[in-house]
């Protein structure tokens, strides 16, 4: 299907860009790689005009720390985001995730910032980022913002982003030390389709008892948004990895779930699946190999 004609504006820098927002109305749509809004544009859910492309806007492309954080620009595809070795080697997860998306073609061109704006509650990288506790940065009119993300996902295919508003990047701070963390998708359809039910752990075992220190389990596609999965969480912690205790666990996950029923499964078939792949992330990365103390 072709595309309807539509005016291309592509500043060259945030503040052009925020301007021709502001100058463009309700009608302007914004695109990073462009794998989540042209094939909306090709089967006419929208019409946007213009679109304000985002490719030649300087330093939004970037992955290196800041301040002993993880700073990454918003044009930063999915790509070089699974492949950076300061990701792989410090935030093992968020590659992880990253690397899970649809197939190599579309990670090459989609952008973490598309990711997060496009709102989809089925998002491989959100779930990490949620474990990770990230903050979203956003610049808009008002200025510079920073929105931890928790709180940048606000309903079904909504987001914190205002009027004006553009995700310029992600900041995320370091992962506990000693942390295990993984991330498990299933797809009902196929390998590389967005996740029927999407899991992110990160994990803190204490050194002394073996218990758990701290736990964090996100959860994708069963819910109108990704979800942090608070009950589980807090169940969690003190108490050591036993098959009994991530059964709880995942039971636990299913009551934070609040899924929908589509095309994909049904709702009560994503809560089966809730219940499966927490236990299977959760007793896998108990059962991984240790690298010996030193």
């Amino acid at each position: 299907m072709r595309l309807r004609s539509f005016a291309l504006i592509q500043p060259d820098s945030v503040a052009e860009a925020i301007a021709a927002l502001g100058e463009s109305g309700d009608g302007a749509r914004v695109i990073a790689g462009g794998t989540a809004l042209v094939p909306m544009m090709r089967l006419g859910l929208v019409r946007p005009d213009p679109v304000i492309a985002l490719h030649r806007v300087g330093g939004l492309a970037g992955i290196r720390t800041q301040a002993d954080a993880l700073s990454v620009g918003a044009m930063v595809t999915l790509a070089d985001l699974h492949r950076a070795p300061l990701v792989r080697g410090r935030w093992p997860l968020l590659a992880e995730a990253a690397g899970r998306v649809a197939t190599p073609a579309i990670r090459s061109s989609a952008t973490l910032g598309g990711n997060l704006g496009y709102g989809e509650a089925a998002s491989d990288v959100a779930p990490a980022l949620l474990c990770l506790d990230a903050l979203v940065e956003i610049a808009g009119p008002g200025g510079e913002r920073t929105v931890p993300i928790t709180r940048f996902f606000t309903g079904f295919y909504e987001t914190a982003l205002g009027p004006g508003d553009i995700a310029t990047g992600v900041r995320v701070p370091p992962s506990p030390a000693g942390a295990l963390g993984g991330y498990v998708k299933f797809c009902s359809r196929s390998a590389e389709d967005k996740p029927l039910v999407g899991v992110a752990a990160l994990v803190t075992l204490d050194a002394a008892t073996g218990r758990c220190a701290e736990a964090r389990l996100a959860l994708g596609g069963v819910a109108p948004t990704p979800v942090r999965a608070g009950t589980a969480e807090r169940g969690l912690r003190g108490e050591a990895l036993t098959d009994e205790a991530i059964r709880a666990a995942a039971e636990a996950a299913v009551a934070d779930a609040d899924p929908l029923s589509d095309l994909m499964g049904s709702a009560e078939y994503r809560r089966d699946m809730v219940r499966v792949w927490v236990r299977r992330l959760l007793t896998g990365l108990r059962d991984a190999p240790r690298p010996p103390r030193q």
